[in-house]
C-alpha cells in the first residue's frame, strides 16, 4: 500500500483538540499525521525540520482561527532564506524576508512551505460560535494578524472553505477535501457509516447537555470484542428530536468508533430486514450480501459486530412493544460496541439507560428559527419576538421547528406572515386530529398542514402515493433519500 504523509497545522492553545481528534482518527499503519510540535528542537532547527517534512508530504490542513502562536526565530528565517534565496519573487512574503521586517508564525509558514512545495492545501476557519481550547486568547492584534494571513492566501486563490462549527464538522469537512483521495488512492478500507443525515452543525440547538449525559452513560468506547455493550434509550414524544439527537451524538463522535451503523426498527420485520440490510455495499459491504434469506445477512452482521469492537449502532423509531422485545432480543447477542435507541416507550430491561428527552427551551427554539431562516425570510425588527411566538405556538418541538423554517425559506416569508398563515390552520386541525392516535402533538400536524396546502396538485397525488410506502423497505431503492446520501463519511478516518 501507498504510504501517505499528512501535516496538521494549528496553534495548540486555540486548536489543540480539534488537531488531536483529527490525528487519532487519521493515523493508521500506513498513514503517518505530524504537527509542529513534533519538530520543536530548539529555534534555530525547527523551522528547516518543517521544510523538510512538508515537503516530502502529500498535504497539508491548515486551521487559521485568532490566534498566531510563536513566530519564526531569525536564525531559523535565515536557514530557509539561505534554501531558498528567490523565495521573495515565489511567495508574497517580501516584507517578512527583511532583516528588519515583522516575524511570521510558525503556523503561517506550515501554509507557504506547502505551496511552495506544491502540496494541497486545505484550509479552515471557524464560525464565531465554534468552541475553543482552554488557553483561546482573543487578541485584535492577533486576530489581525490572522485576517492579513487568510488575505495573502486569497492573493494567491487559495480559499477556506465553509467555516466549521465544531469537532464534528471539521473532520466531516477534512473527508470532503483532497484527503479523501489521498486515503481512497493509498487503498484504505473504509469505516462503514449508514447515518442518513449530515450533522446540522451550528444549527442543532439546546442539547449540549443531553449529548455530554449520553457520552457519560455510553462511556469508554470498546477495544476488545466480547466486552458488553452499554444502551442508551432516548425517550420523548414524536417529533421531539431524537432521532436527530442520536444522529448529532453520532457525529460528535466521528473517528472514535470503527462504525456508525443507523437501522430503522420500528417493527420486528423491518428491524431484521434493515439489519440484514447492512450487508449491502453501502454499509458493511459484506459477502453475504449476495444471499437472498435475511435472517442469514442479519446473522452476519451481528458476527461482524461481534468481531470489531468499537462500533455504535443507533436503532431508530423503537415506538411499540413488539419492536421493543425484538430489540432487547438483539441486546443481548450484542458486545463489543456501544447501542441509542430512539423510543416513545419507557419500560425496558434493567440494562437499557433510560433519558428522557424534552423540547427545547424557548430561547434555542428561536435561535434555530432565526438561523435556519437568515438572509431567507423577510427580516423585520420584530423577528426575535415573533421568533420566540412561533416557537411556543409550535410547542417547541425541534421537528415542527425545521419544517416551520425549511417553509419560510423557500416561499422568503416573513415571520409574522407564517404565524398568521400557521394560525389559520390551527382550527382546522383542531377538528380532526387526535394526537392520542396520530401519536404526534396538533402543532405539529398544523404546521404539515400549512405546507402541504401550498403544493401543487401533482405534488399533493405524489405524497398521498409515498405516503403508502414503508419508507425503509428496501434501503436499496432511491424512495428513502437517506439511503441515497452517501459519500465522503462513508470513507471517514476520523
Amino acid at each position: 500500500m501507498a504510504q501517505v504523509k499528512l501535516f496538521l497545522s494549528s496553534v495548540s492553545a486555540e486548536f489543540g483538540s480539534y488537531r488531536e481528534r483529527l490525528r487519532h482518527g487519521l493515523t493508521r499503519p500506513n498513514v503517518e499525521v505530524k504537527v509542529q510540535e513534533d519538530f520543536i528542537v530548539s529555534g534555530n532547527e525547527t523551522l528547516a525540520m518543517l521544510d523538510d517534512y512538508i515537503k516530502a508530504c502529500d498535504g497539508v490542513i491548515h486551521l487559521v482561527g485568532d490566534m498566531t502562536g510563536s513566530p519564526a526565530e531569525a536564525p531559523s528565517l535565515t536557514a530557509i532564506k539561505e534554501r531558498y534565496p528567490d523565495l521573495a519573487t515565489r511567495l508574497p512574503l517580501g516584507e517578512f524576508l527583511q532583516a528588519d521586517g515583522p516575524m511570521l508564525p510558525y503556523t503561517q509558514w506550515e501554509a507557504w512551505l506547502a505551496l511552495l512545495h506544491g502540496k494541497r492545501l486545505f484550509i479552515a476557519t471557524p464560525t464565531p460560535g465554534a468552541g475553543r481550547d482552554g488557553g483561546y486568547l482573543q487578541d485584535p492584534a492577533q486576530q489581525a494578524l490572522q485576517q492579513a494571513h487568510l488575505d495573502r492566501l486569497k492573493s494567491v486563490e487559495r480559499y477556506p472553505g465553509e467555516p466549521f462549527t465544531g469537532h464534528e464538522h471539521l473532520a466531516a469537512m477534512v473527508l470532503r477535501s483532497f484527503v479523501l483521495d489521498l486515503l481512497v488512492n493509498a487503498g484504505l478500507s473504509r469505516r462503514p457509516q449508514t447515518l442518513p443525515y449530515a450533522s446540522l452543525g451550528s444549527l442543532f440547538k439546546g442539547r449540549q447537555v443531553l449529548l455530554n449525559d449520553i457520552e457519560t452513560r455510553l462511556g469508554p468506547i470498546a477495544e476488545h470484542a466480547g466486552v458488553a455493550s452499554p444502551v442508551v434509550a432516548l425517550v420523548g414524544q414524536g417529533g421531539v428530536g431524537k432521532s436527530r439527537l442520536a444522529i448529532e451524538q453520532a457525529w460528535r463522535q466521528l473517528g472514535r468508533h470503527c462504525a456508525l451503523l443507523f437501522v430503522q426498527a420500528d417493527s420486528p420485520a423491518a428491524l431484521e430486514r434493515n439489519l440484514a440490510g447492512l450487508c449491502g455495499e453501502q454499509g458493511l459491504d459484506l459477502s453475504e450480501k449476495a444471499l437472498t434469506e435475511q435472517a442469514a445477512q442479519a446473522q452476519a452482521v451481528l458476527c461482524w459486530l461481534a468481531a470489531h469492537p468499537g462500533w455504535l449502532l443507533i436503532l431508530d423509531n423503537v415506538d411499540n412493544e413488539a419492536a421493543a422485545t425484538a430489540v432487547e432480543s438483539l441486546l443481548s447477542q450484542l458486545s463489543g460496541g456501544q447501542v441509542l435507541i430512539t423510543t416513545r416507550l419507557r419500560n425496558w430491561s434493567a440494562s437499557v439507560q433510560v433519558l428522557d428527552v424534552d423540547v427545547l427551551a424557548p430561547v434555542d427554539a428561536a435561535a434555530f428559527l432565526l438561523e435556519r431562516t437568515e438572509g431567507k425570510r423577510r427580516a423585520t425588527d420584530g423577528d426575535k419576538a415573533t421568533a420566540l411566538e412561533i416557537g411556543e405556538d409550535l410547542g417547541y418541538l425541534a421537528l415542527a421547528l425545521e419544517q416551520a423554517g425549511a417553509y419560510i425559506s423557500q416561499r422568503r416569508l416573513s415571520f409574522a406572515s407564517y404565524r398568521s398563515e400557521w394560525q389559520q390552520r390551527r382550527a382546522q386541525v383542531l377538528a380532526w386530529n387526535e394526537p392520542r392516535l396520530t401519536k404526534y402533538p396538533a402543532s405539529l400536524a398544523i404546521t404539515w398542514l400549512t405546507s402541504f396546502e401550498q403544493l401543487g396538485e401533482a405534488a399533493r397525488t405524489l405524497l398521498r402515493r409515498l405516503a403508502w410506502l414503508v419508507t425503509s423497505a428496501d434501503p436499496r431503492k432511491p424512495v428513502g433519500s437517506g439511503h441515497c446520501r452517501r459519500g465522503a463519511e462513508s470513507w471517514w478516518g476520523l
